[in-house]
This record gives structure tokens, sequence and C-alpha cells, in this order.
């Protein structure tokens, strides 16, 4: 019953929401504080809580933080869980994502806890919209998609007959978070199937109610004034103007007539534009929802920048500047009241743990001890026969875990050999070819050699055997670059001795690198990458164990080309997928580099790349032992490994080996 103030009230709560007046909430607070028992407190709190929530999140937060800790003291799961649910709502309006995603996920545990399932769906709909806005969208969908999975488990295949209105609510939600989840990020089309779905769905379930088209006006609007098709954008934006006002839904007012002024701009209307954005100024006043004021901002600058109204531009440049920089004090302010409030609940949390302790220990002192005393010495030897029983089983786990260890590093390491055999394969085939070409050469200056030689002719017989040797030589270089490669490879596919050995590392850098390109294009055609070296050419060789440093080395290129080839595949234009390997020397220590200008790496993910087993490549494709043996090696070598990275940009992975 109590949590009808939850995300159903996408229907209901709406009209709630807009119609409280002063006096309302007034009597709101006064059952508040002349309330009798802390149930009845917490669930008035409530009310008041959705109902500042977005008229004055400050006020709403310093409401829920009181709610959080009066339903910790009434040890109720379902108070906590509302508790939760609200506060992440706030910190997700106050721009704070990572409070926002910690009280998301403890309300989603809390309604696992309960098996409350329309509980568990709603706290997936507050992560997919806090990763939406965070810019995740991978997130985003992964969380609405299991909402959605869930309620389709329960939902009528014939969904007018649906008579659960909160599961048919909650469905048609879930299509309305992927219409803007899409939206967002601009995959119009996929916007546009759900948007349409959500539409048909709802009239047939709620033919009747007007708060839907209050939600998805404005995003159905952006989706169209995206797709260029302006006067359609304009008559959901309109829609969405004329039920707001009939709301007083201020919010969505200025949701709206952004969105207007936006597609006016986009239409070279710039008065209607101007008229629109000066509608969201003067919201703003009431409102005070300042991030729509610093669009309607911006926008004005823009439009007065394009009439050539340089005073106009910077009058309201100047008012944009303002606006932002109040965002910006009021969030320090928020995350100040966030950690104030955050050390209350952990220092609560410490003494909560401390007084249940103590009740055990009374507890258990008071009934137990007697029966701890008579059973003590029959404890002792039953745990004495356990622990040797144990340690038996430990021993054997432990003999059975080295085992598989060691066949996982040899299987990781037979993985690297067999991504070298197709580039080896390619490139001895060059040396090998020059061997065959250059001996049919020789073949037929002999016979020509012995044909001038019985004619007399010596200053010929001269030349040719000057051909012949030079041919020679040219053979003998080639077979034995052919046997280098065949001797890398044997060094690589052997277990290493441990033993270090001077030895050139640009020479075994470069080696490592073709045969890498062409191991990638053996097992992908169409693949294709530039590929350079920077090498110090001051490098000495080093100490080092050839084997053991090439791994690392195969196993980074190879990181690297899959990384750019990923890229590649997403059909960037301009995109020229690139892979540098580097040496440099330092002061007592030598630096290699591999750089791609791959997608790089998320700041959530870099440091558990070199984890045993962690991988981002797809299921059959990466064991997510590569990075973890290297780091290994490298450490071995009194080395580091280490990774820099941007999102979208590319990686660097640096080892550094002391020489």
């Amino acid at each position: 019953m109590r949590r009808a103030f939850t995300i159903i009230l996408f229907l209901l709560y709406l009209q709630c929401a807009y119609s409280q007046t002063t006096r309302q909430y007034d009597s709101i607070k006064y059952l508040i504080s002349s309330a009798k028992d802390d149930s009845t407190r917490f669930w008035k709190t409530v009310e008041i809580i959705w109902g500042y929530l977005s008229s004055a999140p400050d006020s709403a937060s310093v409401y829920a933080q009181q709610n959080i800790l009066l339903g910790q003291k009434m040890k109720s799961d379902e108070a906590l869980h509302m508790a939760y649910s609200q506060y992440t709502s706030l910190e997700q309006i106050n721009g704070n994502y990572t409070g926002a995603l910690q009280y998301g996920f403890q309300s989603l545990r809390m309604a696992e806890r309960m098996k409350n399932f329309i509980g568990v769906c709603e706290s997936h709909f507050d992560l997919a919209d806090i990763y939406r806005e965070a810019g995740d969208f991978e997130q985003a969908i992964n969380n609405i998609l299991k909402a959605k999975s869930l309620l389709e488990s329960k939902l009528n295949p014939v969904f007018e007959h649906e008579k659960d209105t909160v599961i048919a609510s909650h469905y048609v939600y879930s299509l309305v978070l992927l219409t803007q989840i899409f939206e967002t990020f601009n995959r119009l089309d996929s916007a546009m199937q759900y948007g349409k779905k959500a539409q048909d769905l709802y009239l047939k379930r709620f033919p009747d109610s007007r708060f839907f088209p209050l939600i998805l006006a404005p995003v159905m609007g952006n989706i169209y004034s995206k797709m260029g098709d302006y006067s359609t954008a304009l008559s959901y934006y309109r829609e969405g103007t004329t039920i707001a006002l009939g709301n007083d839904g201020k919010k969505d007012l200025m949701d709206n007539y952004v969105g207007e002024a936006v597609t006016f701009k986009k239409m070279r209307q710039l008065d209607s534009s101007i008229f629109y954005a000066n509608k969201v100024l003067k919201l703003s006043k009431v409102a005070h929802f300042l991030i729509k004021k610093l669009e309607a901002l911006n926008l004005l600058s823009e439009v007065y920048k394009s009439k050539h109204n340089t005073d106009s531009v910077a009058k309201y440049l100047e008012l944009a500047i303002q606006t932002k920089d109040s965002l910006f004090n009021q969030q320090k302010i928020i995350q100040m009241q966030s950690l104030t409030f955050n050390e209350k609940m952990r220092q609560q949390e410490i003494e909560d743990q401390r007084e249940q302790f103590q009740n055990r220990l009374r507890t258990y002192m008071l009934s137990g001890g007697l029966v701890v005393l008579l059973l003590l010495a029959g404890i002792l030897y039953r745990n004495n026969q356990q622990k040797q029983k144990a340690n038996l089983k430990i021993e054997k786990a432990y003999s059975e875990l080295k085992s598989t260890q060691s066949q996982l590093i040899q299987s990781e390491k037979m993985a690297s050999l067999g991504e070298l055999t197709a580039g080896i394969a390619h490139e001895i085939q060059n040396p090998l070819n020059f061997v065959n070409n250059f001996s049919e050469v020789n073949g037929e200056l002999i016979k020509e050699l012995k044909r001038e030689a019985s004619s007399g002719n010596m200053q010929e017989v001269t030349e040719i055997a000057d051909d012949i040797e030079a041919n020679s030589e040219k053979i003998n270089h080639h077979g034995k670059r052919a046997d280098a490669i065949v001797k890398g490879m044997l060094q690589h596919s052997r277990s290493s001795s441990g033993t270090k050995e001077p030895s050139d590392i640009n020479r075994l850098a470069d080696e490592y690198l073709r045969l890498a390109y062409q191991g990638f294009r053996a097992r992908d055609k169409s693949f294709n990458a530039t590929f350079s070296t920077a090498f110090d050419s001051e490098i000495d060789k080093v100490n080092i164990v050839p084997q053991e440093i090439g791994r690392v080395i195969l196993n980074l290129i190879n990181n690297a080309f899959y990384a750019v080839n990923e890229r590649s595949k997403q059909g960037v234009a301009g995109y020229e997928p690139t892979v540098i390997v580097g040496t440099r020397r330092l002061k007592d220590r030598i630096e290699i580099s591999v750089k791609d200008n791959g997608n790089g790496m998320p700041g959530s993910i870099k440091d558990k790349i070199f984890q045993p087993f962690f991988t981002t490549k797809p299921t059959g494709q990466g064991t997510g032992l590569g990075l973890s043996l290297a780091y290994d090696i490298v450490k071995a070598h009194e080395g580091e490994i280490k990774v820099e990275t941007k999102e979208g940009k590319g990686s660097v992975f640096i080892i550094q080996i002391t020489v």
C-alpha cells in the first residue's frame, strides 16, 4: 500500500505532484511533527519528498536523509527500500551519479531480499536512467532490459486485457525508458520503434488517461526534431505543453519550450526560437530548474549570434556563465552535505553493529555457557580430527590447483605460439622464395659458365662466376634469415630456462611486430592497419629472458591490433587503425611502449586488466591470462608494466625494466 508513491506514479503521481498546494504541504508537515509513531512519520515524510523532488530538491534531500535514518531505526526493509529509492532520485537530480548508483544498488538489494518483484523492476528503472544520464549506454540498456524481461514474464499476452494495472503501467514505462535511452544516444530508429510501441500499448490499456503524453511528448518531439521532421516535432511539443499547463507542470513546460526553441532555430525561425527560450527563462524564476535555464541562455546567445546582435550575445553569454557558476556552487554544497550524511550513516552503522554484538554476546553467555563448558573437550577433540582431515584435503586441493595453474599458463603460452604460427608461415616464405629463386638462377649461370669455358671466353667466365658468387651470398643471407625465424619460434615454444642473456630489444620488438601483424592478417583477411616503430638506437643489449619478454611484447601487440580492428568495424569516418611500437633509454631503465588508437578503456576497467581471468573480449576470444602473465613476467625482471588510456582515444602499454 505504501508503495503507491513509487514509479507507478508515472501515471498516477503526476497529478498529485503538480496539484499539491502550500496549504497541503503545511498540513502534511504538521502531521509529521505531531505523529505518535515512527511509521506514520516516515510515510508522511515520503509524501513531502515526492512533492519536493523536482521543485525543491535541497529540501527534499534533508527530509530523505532523515527518512533513511528513521528507516534504519524502524528496521523495516520496506521503509529502507523506499528511502534508498527516493535518495537515489535526489542524487540523480543533483548530478551525483556515483551516489545515485550507490543508493540505487542498495535499493535493488533490499527489494531482492524482500522478493519484491515490482521493487526490483523499479530499482532497475532507476539504475537505467542514471546510466543514461551518465552516458553509459551499455549499462543503461542492460538494466532496462532486465526489468522489461521480468515484466514480460508476468504480462498478459493480450495487453489490453491485462488486469494488473501495476504490471501494465510498469511495462509501458520500460518502453518509455528504452525510447529515452535510444534518443539520448541518437539511435533514432530504435527510439522511434519503442516510442510508437509505448504509445500503442498505452492507448489500448489506458485510453482515458492524459498523463502518459505528458511524459513521452518531449521525448518524441526530440526524436522527430533530430530526424528533421519539424512539424511533427512541434505537434508533440504542443500536445505536451497543453497537458502540462493543465497540470501546472512547470518542469514539463520547460522541457517542451526548450524543444520548441531548438526546433525553431533549426527551421531558421529565429524570432520564434527567442520567444520560447524567453518563456523558459520566465518559468525558471519560479521553478528554478537551472539546467533548463542554462540551455535556454545558451540557445539565445547562439540565436543572437546568427542575427549578428553582439550586445545580446554578450548579455546572454554572461547570464549563462553566471547560471553555470550557480549550478557549480550548488553542486559543491550538495557534495558537502552528502559527505557529512555518509559519515553519520557510517557511524550509525558501526554503533548498530556494536550493539548487536553485545546483545548476542549476553544471550550466549546466559543461555549457552553451561553447555559450552560441558562440550568443550569433545568439540576440541572433534575439531582436531577434522583439522587433520581438512589439512589433507587442502594439500590435495593445493596440488591440483598448482597443476591446473601450470596447465593454464602453458595453454596461454601455446595460444600465443599459435598466433605466431600464421605470421611465421608468411614471414618465412619471403627468404625461402629468395633462396629458391637465386638457386634456380645459379643453376642457369653454371650451365652458361660451362659453355663459355669450353669456348675459351675467360672474361665472360669471370663475370658469370662473380654473379654466381653474389647470388650465393644472397642465398646464404636469406637462409640465415629463415633459420633465425625458425629458431625464434622454437625459443618461444619451449619452456624458458629463466636464464637472462644479452638481447637486442629493438630487434626482438621489430620481429614480433611484423609476425603479429602477419598472424592477424592470416586469421582475418579483411584486417588492415598501419604499424610503425620508434626505436632508440642508443639502447645496448639488455640482460633479459628473451622468450619471456618476447611473450609479453607479443601479447601487447596482439591486443593493440585487436583494439584497432574492433574500432575499425564501427565505421568511424576518417579512422585509420594505427599501432606504434617504441623503445627508449632512461637513466637506469629501458622502456618499451605499444601504442594504439583503438577505443581505449574506461577507468573502471583500467584497474582490473592485470587481474587473472579478467578480459574485455567476448567469450571464447580471450582467456584473461595474457596480461596477468605479462605482469608477472615483468615483475620477475624487476620492472613494471602500466597502461595509459583514454576512452575513445586509444591506449599505451608501457614496460619499464631496470638495467
